[in-house]
């Protein structure tokens, strides 16, 4: 978009800005250093002020650090202290940058970057891309100058596609990404890059651990997801990748929202979310967010009803300080949908509406969550930042296991189970400690960080078991199961991990367009967990304690060819304690993996729209898979080595003042390729070779918005055996919004509709032959949303 300012119109802009200097407002402003057109664009973000320059005034230039409270003007002017340029402030309060020696009429064209720009916190931000991530780096990096790929799900997508899960959030949305509730699972689990995660959770939450939950997305600003091992920042994940999600902040401005949504399948869902200052300095914030969730299936039994709060305060008494403590407390009544058995290579022909449960009991599943940081800024380069996580995570209550397998008798075919009560508990802690500083020194930038991390979990668990009565798949007879006739408690489980790691990284730029990544991090990793049938204090002193030790690198390039244009390429590795347990009380050697990438960015010149294309060959030695010597697949075994290599190209972003875009595709080709149980050769469970997505949305008018998408996914292996594959899939979603303003006050009404077609597939397995999930049929999601 072009304006043309002429001298006039300057001359009056000039004289109008003289007029109100006085009453010029403040603005809250924290800009790292960084080139000058980044800097304008988040000078645009946080104030909410149009910028109009030249392209070219500003290419090349550098802008320092600006950190405070401050007007527009004295923003601006620290901003362009010694590049040659100064700005002027119009009467609608938008910013004009010229050359300081230039006469007026040199800039008679000028460039807008974008229309007004949101801060990525605003809760009006329409944006579908956004330039800087701070999870591949902890730092807050344009993703232009990282040598990674990172992908961000910003709040609009999440919006647009009324995602009510941290899988769905993902899904269709990250090329080579698979999330996952279900099959089993009581936790949200990530597959990237063919890799399945450690089985216990994937999570991150703000840069920590956030192991083993459903989580609830009312109060998630962003999900970041990086591509490839990032073990120097986080120790022990999985070398696929990880998922980062960002918690909202309190703002300073206050904002209320209330929402209703109800769908097929009797979901409804009720959200509210409330924040803003509770002084009249703005210096103590506080922000609540909230859910009630009553949701079926269409799936027979399978349900939850959840409550979900999450109240934060922040305290910024001064410009050097701040900090953040945040509550969190999740309660889940359940059914968990354990799948549909293979036969004959493929899912059972039974309907997908059919569960091979035994009725309607539920489990218990409890989380609180304590969550606090604080952030100290020395000057405008360096600060020290410590961040501490609590969780407190339970399970109780009844449920069925798949464990027995097929048999067939009598001319039916029976899916043997094992019923299960009990109690299980899990604390975690997690925290760390960055010091981040930035300088120069001998013509090189150097963005430095220096940290130490920590996690600490201990598992507690009690339960009867005993194997009951198989079902017919075909012909199922419910209500078998007494689960108050199971025997007193025959299963104690206790394990203890901790973690401690030290990492330094260090951002050094060259040239303004040379930016390198160098780090490395050095790990002590305890585990170990014992199974006893006699109590658990003889689970506890049976534990068997395994430490591991290792060194991790990463180095990593990128080329700022032109503006728009970064080449990248890395090398990394990643460390991983196999915290499995053997059956024959065999010592698992730790998970270790490497990658090689390299790849293209792209952005368009108002940073709206951008493009990742990326290479990567990934290989994972000493992973586990289940013991086909036993029964309970809680036992494992190593399975040797894998390799993941593949293409994978991530479209977002605005491309016209209608069209916001997403797309993806990735080619996958992961394999078993060293073993020690026949699996060489085999693909990797739930990886299809080929996977992509399109969605687009239309803003009509003011008031009207649509959006329509495709999600295409090839066959994958159910199992590691590949005994059976899900067919490939084609599924069509489609959304409608409208909003009726009344001066402040906004109400949208929304309808979203997902497989619009009603497309028989399924979304996944739980890795056995026991267990394929059947993706939803054709269904509805319509909300009413009150922002005031």
């Amino acid at each position: 978009m072009t304006a043309s300012l002429k001298h006039p119109l300057l001359l009056t802009a000039a004289l109008l800005a003289c007029e109100v200097r006085a009453a010029d407002p403040s603005y809250a402003f924290d800009i790292p250093a960084q080139d000058l057109a980044g800097a304008l664009q988040k000078l645009a973000a946080q104030s909410g002020k149009q910028i109009f320059y030249a392209h070219d005034s500003v290419a090349g230039r550098r802008a320092p650090a600006l950190q405070g409270s401050m007007s527009l003007p004295e923003a601006a002017a620290k901003l362009l202290a010694g590049t040659g340029l100064s700005s002027s402030v119009a009467g609608d309060g938008s910013l004009a940058i010229k050359p300081l020696s230039g006469d007026a009429t040199m800039m008679a064209p000028v460039n807008v970057v974008g229309k007004a720009a949101y801060d990525s916190s605003d809760p009006y931000n329409t944006d579908y891309r956004l330039p800087n991530a701070t999870t591949a780096t902890k730092t807050d990096t344009p993703i232009m100058d990282t040598p990674v790929s990172i992908q961000v799900v910003p709040k609009a997508v999440l919006a647009d596609k009324q995602s009510i899960t941290l899988p769905d959030a993902v899904n269709g949305h990250v090329s080579g990404v698979l999330g996952r509730t279900g099959g089993g699972y009581l936790y949200d689990n990530f597959i990237i890059r063919g890799l399945a995660g450690s089985g216990f959770g994937d999570a991150y939450r703000n840069g920590l651990f956030n192991r083993q939950d459903v989580y609830d997305i009312a109060n998630i600003e962003q999900v970041e997801i990086v591509k490839g091992p990032a073990a120097v920042l986080y120790g022990r994940i999985e070398p696929g990748g990880l998922v980062n999600y960002v918690t909202k902040k309190p703002l300073d401005t206050a904002y209320y929202s209330v929402q209703q949504q109800f769908g097929s399948y009797d979901q409804y869902r009720t959200l509210i979310d409330a924040t803003g200052p509770l002084d009249a300095d703005k210096t103590v914030l506080y922000r609540l967010n909230g859910s009630y969730l009553d949701s079926q299936s269409f799936r027979e039994f399978v349900g939850n009803e959840r409550y979900f709060v999450a109240p934060k305060l922040s305290w910024r008494p001064n410009e050097k300080f701040e900090t953040n403590l945040e509550l969190e407390y999740k309660r889940d009544r359940f059914n968990a949908d354990f799948g549909i058995p293979a036969i004959d290579h493929r899912p059972a022909p039974i309907p997908i509406t059919r569960t091979l449960k035994d009725g309607a009991q539920r489990q218990l599943m409890e989380s609180k969550l304590v969550g606090f940081d604080w952030t100290y800024h020395f000057n405008d380069d360096w600060k020290i930042t410590q961040r501490y996580l609590f969780k407190d995570w339970s399970l109780s209550g009844p449920t069925l296991f798949n464990f027995g397998g097929l048999r067939e008798e009598d001319g039916h075919l029976f899916l043997d189970r094992t019923a299960s009560k009990g109690v299980q508990d899990i604390m975690t802690h997690s925290g760390n400690i960055d010091l981040n500083g930035k300088f120069e020194i001998l013509g090189s930038r150097h963005n430095l960080l220096i940290g130490v991390d920590g996690f600490h979990a201990t598992t507690e668990s009690n339960s009867a078991r005993a194997a009951v009565a198989g079902i017919d798949i075909f012909a199922p007879v419910y209500g078998q199961v007494d689960f108050n006739a199971l025997p007193a408690d025959n299963a104690f489980f206790y394990r203890k991990e901790s973690w401690i790691g030290a990492y330094v990284q260090d951002q050094i730029t060259l040239f303004d367009r040379l930016h390198i990544l160098l780090g490395g991090r050095y790990d002590n990793v305890s585990t170990g967990g014992r199974f006893s049938p006699v109590s658990l204090a003889a689970a506890q002193a049976g534990r068997v304690k395994q430490e591991d030790n290792a060194f991790s690198p990463r180095a990593g390039v990128v080329y700022r060819a032109q503006d728009w244009l970064s080449l990248y390429g890395s090398y990394t590795e990643s460390f991983s304690a196999n915290n499995g347990l053997s059956g024959t009380g065999q010592r698992f050697d730790p998970q270790q993996g490497q990658q090689y990438e390299v790849g293209i960015k792209t952005e368009s010149a108002d940073r709206k729209f951008s493009s990742t294309l990326a290479f990567f060959h990934l290989t994972k030695s000493n992973l586990l898979t289940d013991d086909p010597n036993q029964t309970d697949p809680n036992f494992q075994i190593l399975a040797g080595k894998i390799r993941s290599k593949g293409i994978e190209l991530d479209l977002a972003g605005q491309v016209t003042d209608q069209l916001h875009l997403l797309g993806t595709y990735a080619y996958t080709q992961a394999n078993y390729i060293e073993d020690f149980d026949g699996l060489q050769g085999k693909r990797l469970e739930n990886v299809p070779r080929h996977q992509g997505s399109l969605w687009g949305t239309w803003q009509f008018n003011d008031a009207f918005k649509a959006g329509l998408g495709v999600v295409t996914v090839g066959k994958r292996p159910g199992d590691s055996d590949n005994s059976y594959y899900m067919p490939g899939y084609v599924r069509l979603d489609a959304m409608a919004a409208y909003t009726q303003r009344f001066g402040q006050q906004r109400l949208t009404a929304q309808l979203n509709v997902n497989n619009l077609l009603g497309k028989r597939y399924y979304a996944n397995s739980d890795g056995s032959s026991l267990g394929a999930i059947p993706g939803y049929p054709v269904n509805v999601m319509g909300s009413l949303k009150y922002e005031f």
